[in-house]
């Protein structure tokens, strides 16, 4: 008995080790990337900031000096994105005040260290305790996984509320209500998509009459409640994704949402739409419409030309009507090209079904998954041709492509628990809305996934070399 305990200290010990190990590994590596920034980077207290941020940070801001969740200057904007990673921003802001930043520092390295201790919880509920430690490391260790914690984003903190979740759903001792809340609850505010899980879940429990389905569904109470909020001061009812509102004082009003709709038939590259968008809202000229048309497709440049004119001038049109008024209907001309957009987005889609439905959405994933994640500026720059770097990006892309592949292969067949099968659906559930509904994505929206795509991964790695060794066994 003595020896047992003295094993299991033993082992404890080991854990706190690796995780603390790769943590400081972590941090290393991306207080070098910040040593390599140009001193007019933007980044601050050891944060590198983001255009985002404005959404997650000022109505934290507005909250601690006004009482009032909200920001100023840009329509609904600060009312429309849901309050996760900005509380965690507040609870910052109180405690460093003026180095709050700094404060949220800490608080993303302490969670990535907890992504990593969750991370070995799932793993050794199904594989052996020194194959979950020896996965655990290679995690922490590979750039992959940790390149945007030091974002002010909220792929920081999304690997712990994540892992948090699934272990709430996979842990033995399942009736946990405090847990399922709490990480629902987190999981949902923080990133809205990823509703998938929690919802898929609570339909597998109600067939099968188990009250765990009561735990979730009261866990996404908070985003409701959200959502009736922004419902109430908008008056409309809010996206999963909110971006755009007839209240907005910025381009992301009803032309602009039409047209995205209408460019989504043939366009899966993000930064290319933003850059085309951001170039007809500044200038009116024939120069910046050809400049645009010449990344649409030539079959359909003729169709599109008049509508980015139109689009141009309701842009200068929407500037002039700013002026720091408060808007909540459409401006002159915004409906009649609205409706213009959308009756032409209806007849490409007729016209070019295959691309619509078929080779969009292939593109999309393909710029999804041929990713190494290695989006640190060292890995881009000051150490491109390094060879090691130049490793690790392919292991890194291996690890995410077979990751992908083995979330596809629990979907087919329930590996170890059913549910597992039912995660994997929800993982390829979620990957196929961001593919084929969102379409115009970044490869950070990956980011959530790839905890799960390495426990895909190391299950059935494990499952595989059980198998082989069992057939061994049986030809001696």
């Amino acid at each position: 008995m003595i020896q047992s305990t003295k094993i299991k200290l033993q082992f404890h010990f080991t854990i706190i080790l690796v995780v603390l190990t790769t943590t400081v590994t972590m941090v290393l590596l991306n207080e070098i990337n910040l040593s390599h920034l140009s001193p007019d980077f933007p980044y601050k207290d050891g944060l590198i900031t983001t255009a985002d941020e404005y959404s997650y940070f000022y109505p934290a801001e507005s909250y601690y000096q006004t009482g009032e969740w909200n920001a100023s200057g840009d329509g609904t904007k600060a009312y429309l994105r849901t309050p996760g990673y900005g509380f965690i921003y507040f609870i910052a802001l109180i405690i460093g005040q003026s180095k709050a930043f700094f404060v949220l520092k800490i608080f993303q390295i302490g969670l990535y260290a907890g992504a990593l201790f969750l991370l070995f919880k799932i793993l050794s509920i199904y594989i052996s305790n020194r194959f979950s430690l020896l996965a655990t490391a290679i995690f922490g260790l590979l750039p992959c996984f940790h390149g945007f914690t030091y974002y002010t984003l909220s792929e920081s903190v999304i690997p712990f509320f994540m892992l948090w979740w699934v272990y709430g759903i996979l842990k033995p001792r399942k009736q946990d209500f405090l847990m399922l809340f709490l990480s629902t609850s987190s999981l949902v505010l923080i990133r809205p998509q990823l509703i998938v899980f929690p919802l898929l879940f609570a339909v597998f429990y109600l067939l099968k009459a188990n009250k765990r389905s009561i735990y979730l569904l009261i866990g996404l109470i908070p985003f409701l409640f959200w959502q009736i909020r922004t419902s109430t001061i908008i008056g409309e009812w809010p996206e999963i994704h909110p971006v755009y509102s007839l209240a907005n004082n910025s381009i992301f009003r009803p032309p602009h949402q039409e047209l995205t709709a209408l460019f989504k038939i043939w366009e899966h590259e993000s930064d290319v739409f933003h850059e085309n968008m951001g170039l007809l809202s500044a200038d009116t000229s024939q120069k910046a419409r050809i400049n645009v048309s010449a990344t649409i497709p030539v079959h359909l440049q003729n169709e599109i030309l008049p509508i980015l004119k139109d689009f141009q001038l309701i842009c200068w049109s929407q500037k002039r009507s700013f002026s720091g008024k408060k808007i909540s209907a459409y401006l002159p001309g915004e409906e009649r090209l609205t409706e213009k957009i959308r009756s032409v987005k209806e007849e490409l889609k007729r016209k070019n079904k295959l691309d619509y439905y078929f080779f969009t959405p292939l593109k999309s994933l393909k710029k999804l998954m041929v990713t190494s994640m290695m989006n640190l500026n060292v890995f881009q720059d000051a150490w491109k041709n390094n060879p090691l770097v130049f490793g690790l990006k392919f292991l890194s892309l291996a690890f995410i492509l077979f990751g992908f592949m083995a979330t596809i292969i629990f979907c087919l067949k329930p590996i170890y628990s059913i549910e597992n099968r039912i995660l994997a659906i929800s993982v390829v559930t979620s990957i196929f809305y961001l593919v084929y509904f969102q379409r115009l994505n970044e490869e950070r929206y990956l980011y959530p996934y790839l905890g799960l795509f390495f426990i895909f991964t190391c299950l059935l790695c494990d499952r595989l070399i059980k198998l082989l060794k069992k057939r061994k066994s049986s030809q001696f």
